[in-house]
């Protein structure tokens, strides 16, 4: 990065300390290609690409006061990005053993071995595939969901459009209408393979 470009992140970082949302933009539209790059090199997932780049962003946003202009942001940047993949690398290989279980042809849970489930059960898993999700879509989805704010609300307070609250909010519920049916599937298997 030539001094020019350094000075000039040194300005913008300087007014987004000071909560400027066209700094946050400006950064944004700077760096969100790269970040796009690196995280989709990866994870050879473009949706979960966009995801951990709105998360840096968001992480940004949240912890703007703290940022300190003196220092490389592009690194600071990047050291984000590659925690929040390994954070997504090992909660996919977390899932995996669920995964295989379902690709194994599990036979269909039938109404009966489904009430034998305790509810308390399901919404504790519940609760761990939020707790999964990327932290902004995370974020998104408890501020939608538990505290009740609309798509506007939200997208003011996390400065996105509403068109990403939506889409993200979309993508939650899909990834937990999947790994539900994962858990249901590993649930029929474990009392099937104890006789119940």
């Amino acid at each position: 990065m030539s001094n020019s470009n350094i000075d000039i992140d040194k300005a913008i970082l300087t007014r987004l300390k000071e909560g400027c949302r066209e700094s946050f933009e400006q950064l944004f539209r700077k760096y969100n290609p790269k970040l796009y790059n690196f995280a989709y090199s990866i994870l050879f997932d473009k949706s979960l690409a966009e995801d951990i780049t709105q998360s840096c962003f968001l992480k940004i946003w949240e912890l703007r006061s703290h940022i300190d202009p003196e220092k490389n942001f592009q690194a600071y940047l990047y050291t984000i990005a590659r925690n929040l993949v390994y954070k997504e690398t090992e909660r996919k290989i977390r899932m995996k053993k669920v995964v295989l279980l379902e690709e194994s042809n599990a036979p269909v849970i039938s109404d009966e071995i489904t009430e034998q489930i305790d509810a308390d059960f399901c919404r504790s898993y519940l609760h761990k595939i939020v707790e999964q999700l990327p932290p902004a879509r995370q974020k998104i989805f408890i501020l939608s969901r538990k505290y009740g704010f609309s798509y506007k609300d939200i997208a003011d307070q996390l400065a996105i459009s509403e068109k990403t609250v939506e889409t993200q909010i979309s993508r939650t519920l899909s990834h937990i209408r999947k790994n539900m049916k994962e858990y249901l599937t590993a649930i029929a298997l474990y009392f099937l393979s104890n006789n119940l």
